[in-house]
């Protein structure tokens, strides 16, 4: 380290709560600049409470993390090819999280009543792939 190191500002990493509101800012700037859902008739589906759909919000939080890298390495045409398109794909068709969400947001409370599309039974410790 040099002595012109030791006097440049030390960076701080963001908190949690600034990670989480870059990443909402983040989502709510692409798909308000990008994309559309023009009517309830198209084969489209979008819903304003997306932070309530854990398919959701997993999809956006690996598209951002796949972002930031991109913006790093100068690769956001690969990305909107390799990670955009075929995600929203999937997030945005009649059988993705929104498909119930046309009219009005039609998610479960998970609190109360979510039940997992699938069920699962965890593995025997010594189990290996």
């Amino acid at each position: 380290m040099t002595a012109r190191d030791e006097d440049a500002p030390q960076q701080q990493e963001p908190d949690e709560t600034e990670l989480v509101e870059q990443f909402v800012m983040w989502v709510e700037m692409l798909v308000h600049d990008i994309e559309s859902v023009p009517n309830e008739a198209s084969d489209r589906h979008w819903c304003r409470e997306w932070w309530q759909h854990p398919e959701a919000v997993a999809r956006l939080m690996a598209l951002h993390e796949a972002y930031k890298q991109a913006v790093q390495e100068n690769t956001l045409s690969a990305w909107w090819v390799q990670h955009w398109d075929p995600h929203t794909r999937v997030m945005f068709s009649g059988q993705g999280p929104f498909k119930d969400c046309q009219r009005r947001h039609a998610f479960l409370d998970r609190a109360a009543d979510y039940t997992p599309r699938l069920a699962t039974v965890a593995p025997p410790a010594d189990w290996r792939p």
